[in-house]
C-alpha cells in the first residue's frame, strides 16, 4: 500500500515537472485556437520594413494592388496590409487575421521575417530554399487560427524575391480567391438561402438555377417571355441581374461583338434613366470589353467583363456577362449582372455577380403541358 502511494506521487511529481518545465508554445499548443477574421479580399503582408523599401516592396504592390477588371474608376485586387514581425507581435490580435503573405529573403538569416520563414518551413526545406532558386514559395494553414491562409515568398536576395513573386502572383491570387469564397458566399446569403419564389421563376423559365440571393426581388415586368430583370438596391448601391434566352444556331452568336449586342437589345428597350430618351448600353470607348473562355456547371461559356452608361445621362459602372451554351436544348442562357453605386467601390460587388453566375447550374425543365 505505501510502495503504491510512492510510486503515485512519483508519476505526480514526473508529470507536475513535465508541464512546468514545457515551453510557452507548447503550453499553447493546448489552448484552442480561435477562428480567423478579416474582410474579403484583405491580405496582410509580413516583412522586414527594409525588405519592403527595396524592390521587393515596388513589386508586391505592382502585382497585388493592380487594377481589377474593370471597373469605371481602378479598384485594387487586394487591399493590402504591411506588418513587420515585431508589429505582429505588437498586437496579438493581428495574429487571428485570415489571409497572410510572408516575403522573405533567406540569405539574411538575422532577419525576423527569416527567422519565421525558417521555423515554419522546417530546417531540411529551409536549407533548399538556400541552395535552389526553383524552390520559391509555400503554403501553410491555420499557424494563429483556424480558417487562416498563409503564403510564403521567398528567394535568395531581394532580386529572387522579386522573381517569386512575380512567377507565382497568379496561382497566389487563385488560391486567395478561393480561400475566400466562403466569406463571399456569406456576405450574399447573410439573410437565408435564396429568394425561393424568384429562383423558382427563373428555373422554370429558363432552366437555370443560380441561387437568386434573398434580397433580389423584381425590378420590373417586361412584355418578353424571355428576359426576367430582378434587382438589389442597399445602402444607395445597386445591383442588377437580368437573365435572357436564345436560340443557338450558330457559333458566331457567341463572338464579343454579338454578345454586346445581346445585352445592349435589353439595356435600350427596358433599362431607363429618369432622362427621357436615355438607356443603358455597353461603354467602349475609353475601357475595353474582356471576353474569356469559361464553364458554367461543365458547359462551354464566354465570360464579359467591362462598363455600361446611360446615354443622355451620367450614370455608368462595371458589369459581368455569361454567355452559356446549352448545346442539348440548343439554347444560349445570357446572365448579366450590373453595378451601380456613384462614390461607392464596386469590386466586391463584381466579386459577387461572378460568384453566383459560376456556380449556377443548368436544370432539365420539362416543357410545359398545353
Amino acid at each position: 500500500m505505501k510502495i503504491n502511494r510512492i510510486y503515485n506521487f512519483l508519476i505526480l511529481l514526473a508529470f507536475s515537472f513535465l508541464i512546468t518545465s514545457c515551453s510557452e508554445e507548447v503550453r499553447s499548443s493546448f489552448v484552442p485556437k480561435p477562428n480567423a477574421f478579416g474582410k474579403l479580399n484583405d491580405v496582410v503582408v509580413i516583412a522586414d520594413k527594409n525588405l519592403m523599401e527595396s524592390i521587393v516592396g515596388d513589386t508586391l504592390s505592382y502585382f497585388f494592388e493592380s487594377a481589377y477588371p474593370i471597373m469605371p474608376t481602378p479598384e485594387p485586387m487586394f487591399d493590402i496590409r504591411t506588418f513587420s514581425p515585431e508589429e505582429l507581435e505588437d498586437k496579438k490580435l493581428r495574429k487571428e487575421l485570415r489571409t497572410f503573405v510572408i516575403v522573405a529573403d533567406v540569405n539574411n538569416e538575422s532577419s525576423p521575417t527569416t527567422q519565421m520563414l525558417r521555423k515554419d518551413l522546417g530546417e531540411e526545406r529551409f536549407l533548399r530554399a538556400k541552395s535552389l532558386d526553383e524552390f520559391n514559395s509555400s503554403v501553410g494553414m491555420d499557424k494563429w487560427a483556424n480558417g487562416q491562409l498563409l503564403i510564403y515568398l521567398f528567394g535568395r536576395g531581394a532580386n529572387k524575391v522579386c522573381q517569386s513573386i512575380s512567377q507565382n502572383y497568379p496561382a497566389v491570387a487563385a488560391r486567395i480567391h478561393k480561400h475566400d469564397e466562403a466569406q463571399l458566399k456569406a456576405n450574399i446569403y447573410a439573410v437565408k438561402n435564396n429568394n425561393a419564389e424568384l429562383n423558382q421563376e427563373v428555373v422554370a423559365r429558363f432552366g437555370i438555377d443560380f441561387n437568386v440571393p434573398p434580397d433580389y426581388k423584381r425590378a420590373n415586368t417586361v412584355d418578353d417571355d424571355n428576359i426576367i430583370w430582378m434587382k438589389r438596391d442597399k445602402n444607395s448601391v445597386e445591383q442588377d441581374i437580368v437573365v435572357r434566352k436564345f436560340k443557338y444556331t450558330d457559333p458566331s452568336q457567341l463572338n464579343l461583338d454579338n454578345l454586346i449586342k445581346m445585352r445592349d437589345e435589353y439595356g435600350q428597350k427596358y433599362i431607363h434613366s429618369s432622362t427621357e430618351g436615355s438607356y443603358m448600353r455597353t461603354h467602349r470607348e475609353v475601357l475595353p470589353v474582356y471576353d474569356y473562355e469559361a464553364k458554367v456547371d461543365g458547359h462551354y461559356a464566354i465570360e464579359l467583363r467591362g462598363t455600361w452608361e446611360m446615354t443622355d445621362d451620367y450614370m455608368g459602372g462595371p458589369f459581368v456577362s455569361f454567355a452559356i451554351l446549352n448545346e442539348k436544348k440548343g439554347e444560349i442562357i445570357f446572365l448579366d449582372g450590373f453595378v451601380y453605386g456613384p462614390g461607392s467601390d464596386k469590386r466586391d460587388l463584381v466579386q459577387q455577380l461572378v460568384y453566383i453566375f459560376k456556380n449556377a447550374t443548368l436544370v432539365d425543365v420539362s416543357a410545359p403541358k398545353s
